[in-house]
C-alpha cells in the first residue's frame, strides 16, 4: 500500500504533463508560434534529446508492460499517439518530459528487433529513432533501466517488437 501512493502521484503528474503535451500551447508558458527548428535547437541546447546509447534498440522485459523496446541503456522507448508519422506533436515543453530518442550514427537492431523496421527521421529532433513508422521517445520519469512509468500516461505507449503500442490498464 505504501508503494501505491508514490505511483499514483507520478501518474497524476504524468497526466498533467500529457495534457500539456496534447494542447496547442506550450505548458511552460512559451509561445505556440515556436517553429519546430527553434524548438529543436532549444531542446538540444537544454539537453532535451536523448542519445540512445549508440542507437542500439532491443527488446527486453520492462516493468509491468512485458516485452518492449529499450535503448542501449535499457530505458523504455515510447511512441506518442498524437504524432503524425514522423511529424512530432511533442514540441516545446513536452520535450522536457518526453525527450526524443536520437541516434548517434546508424541505429542498430539488437535482440528481438526487426532491423527493417528501424530507421531515423527528422522528427522532434534530427536523427530521431523511428520504429515501424513511429517516432521514439524516452520518459523523464523513468529513472532506471526497466522502468515504464510513462506507459500509464494517456497517449503514450511502450512499443512491442512489431512496432505497435502496448496497451496497459
Amino acid at each position: 500500500m505504501k508503494r501505491t501512493a508514490p505511483l499514483l502521484a507520478l501518474a497524476v503528474a504524468g497526466l498533467l504533463l500529457a495534457a500539456g503535451c496534447s494542447s496547442d500551447s506550450d505548458p511552460y508558458g512559451g509561445s505556440s508560434d515556436t517553429t519546430a527548428a527553434e524548438s529543436s535547437a532549444t531542446t538540444a541546447a537544454d539537453g532535451g534529446a536523448t542519445t540512445a546509447g549508440g542507437a542500439t534498440v532491443a527488446v527486453a522485459e520492462v516493468g509491468e508492460v512485458g516485452e518492449a523496446l529499450v535503448d542501449a541503456e535499457g530505458f523504455t522507448l515510447y511512441l506518442f499517439d498524437q504524432d503524425d508519422g514522423t511529424t512530432s506533436a511533442c514540441t516545446g515543453g513536452c520535450l522536457d518530459s518526453w525527450p526524443a530518442a536520437v541516434a548517434d550514427g546508424e541505429p542498430e537492431a539488437g535482440d528481438g528487433v526487426d532491423a527493417s523496421l528501424l530507421s531515423v527521421a527528422d522528427g522532434a529532433e534530427p536523427d530521431q529513432l523511428v520504429y515501424n513508422g513511429h517516432l521514439l521517445y524516452r520518459f523523464s520519469g523513468d529513472t532506471a533501466p526497466g522502468d515504464a512509468n510513462g506507459a500509464a500516461i494517456p497517449s503514450w505507449h511502450a512499443v512491442d517488437a512489431d512496432g505497435n503500442a502496448i496497451e496497459v490498464g
